[in-house]
């Protein structure tokens, strides 16, 4: 699998749990702010913020995790200081975690 495989997995199991959620999917490009996280949702009045990485064979989640770089790390700050949800999701199912705990 490849990462952009497992993100297109993330959004389409986002988009069957929570078909109410808003599922945006960032394609880099030299204009556009660096570091902002793969996966963009607003779900219930909340964006959450998703930094995709795939684990390779062999890797542990924590290495897998600390793939993320400086940037993306501190995007993923400034979204929760700004009341957000954000982290780096290495499956589906925390992906679908970081949702669920958005209380209704």
């Amino acid at each position: 699998m490849t990462e952009r495989a497992l993100t297109d997995s993330i959004v389409k199991a986002i988009r069957r749990a929570h078909p109410d959620a808003w599922v945006f999917k960032v394609h880099g490009h030299p204009g556009q702010m660096v570091g902002v996280p793969d996966l963009l949702v607003c779900h219930r009045g909340r964006l959450a913020g998703l930094e995709v990485k795939l684990a390779q064979p062999g890797e542990s989640a924590t290495h897998a995790r600390n793939r993320a770089t400086p940037i993306q790390l501190a995007q993923l700050g400034a979204i929760q200081r700004a009341g957000g949800l954000a982290a780096v999701v290495l499956s589906v199912p925390e992906s679908l975690t970081v949702l669920a705990s958005i209380e209704d």
